[in-house]
C-alpha cells in the first residue's frame, strides 16, 4: 500500500495545508530544510509543529538541497570535505525545525533527512564522494538522524545504493505521467497513488511522479475555497517518510506506532 504525498518549494500557509489534510487523501508532504547550499527558501522551517497538529497530523519528508552537478543551478562544491560540512548543516537545520525534540523525539527510529540531487544519470566520482561523506556524517553519532536521498530513478538511485545500502530512496520519474496530468485527481478529494515500485526503480520507497502540477484547490477551515499553483505529486510506502517505521490505520484515520 502506498500513501499520497505532495511537495512545493514555498509553504502555502497553515490554512491551506489544514484544508488538504481534512478534504483529501494526502497524508505527507515534503519539508524544505533551509537555507541550504542550493535552496534558500525558509518558509517551511517554522511549521513542523503546525503540520503535525493538523487533524491526525501530516507525515513529512525533510529535504536538504545540497551541492549540485555543475550542469545545473545551485552550488557546486563537490568534495568529501564539503559533504561532511553540509551534513552538519543539514542536521543543524533539522534540529532547528524541531525534528529531534519535543514530541518528535518520541516517534519510532531516527528521523531521515533526504539529500536532494537534482540531476539524473550516472553521477561523476566527485559527486559520489560528496554524497558518501554526507551520508557517513548523518548516520554517525554526530547527529540524531539517518540518511536518505531524493534522486533520479535512472542510474542514480542504484549507483548511490551500491555504496550506501542503508539509504531510503525517493526517486523522481515524471515520464510515465508527463502527458497525463489529468489522471492525477480522479475526483477533487482523491489523488492518484501509484506504487513506488512502479517508478522505474524497484528499490524506491517513494516516487515523485508529477512535477509542476498546475493547481490544487481545497476548502479552508473558514469554509472558503483557495487554489495554490505549482505542486509536485508523490507517493510513498511509508505514511511518514521522516519516520518510516510509523504506521497508519486507514480504517480509523489514525497513526499507530
Amino acid at each position: 500500500m502506498a500513501f499520497a504525498g505532495i511537495d512545493r518549494l514555498a509553504y502555502p500557509g497553515n490554512a491551506f495545508m489544514a484544508g488538504l489534510m481534512t478534504n483529501t487523501n494526502l497524508l505527507w508532504t515534503g519539508f524544505y530544510l533551509a537555507p541550504a547550499p542550493s535552496q534558500g527558501n525558509t518558509s517551511w522551517m517554522a511549521h513542523l509543529a503546525d503540520l503535525r497538529a493538523m487533524g491526525p497530523g501530516w507525515g513529512v519528508a525533510p529535504v536538504f538541497v545540497g551541492q549540485q552537478h555543475p550542469n545545473g543551478p545551485g552550488s557546486h562544491t563537490l568534495t568529501a570535505e564539503q559533504g561532511r560540512k553540509d551534513a552538519v548543516s543539514a542536521a543543524q537545520l533539522a534540529d532547528q525545525a524541531g525534528f529531534a525534540s519535543g514530541d518528535e523525539a518520541d516517534l519510532p527510529g531516527y528521523p531521515r533527512i533526504y539529500l536532494d540531487i537534482e540531476i539524473g544519470g550516472t553521477l561523476p566520482s566527485n559527486f559520489v564522494s560528496y554524497v558518501n561523506a554526507w551520508c557517513e556524517v548523518i548516520r554517525s553519532d554526530q547527529t540524531a538522524y539517518l540518511p536518505a536521498v531524493y534522486c533520479s530513478f535512472k542510474d542514480t538511485a542504484a549507483q548511490l545504493l551500491a555504496s550506501n545500502d542503508d539509504l531510503i530512496v525517493w526517486v523522481f520519474n515524471i515520464n510515465q505521467f508527463l502527458h497525463h496530468h489529468d489522471q492525477a485527481l480522479p475526483d477533487p478529494a482523491t489523488f492518484l497513488v501509484p506504487e513506488p515500485t512502479e517508478s522505474g526503480f524497484a528499490g524506491a520507497t517513494a516516487w515523485q511522479w508529477i512535477q509542476g502540477f498546475a493547481s490544487v484547490t481545497t476548502t479552508l477551515p473558514d469554509g472558503s475555497a483557495k487554489t495554490v499553483n505549482n505542486w509536485d505529486l508523490d507517493s510513498s510506502d511509508a505514511p511518514d517518510p521522516s519516520h518510516p517505521a510509523r504506521t497508519w490505520d486507514d480504517g480509523t484515520g489514525t497513526w499507530g506506532a
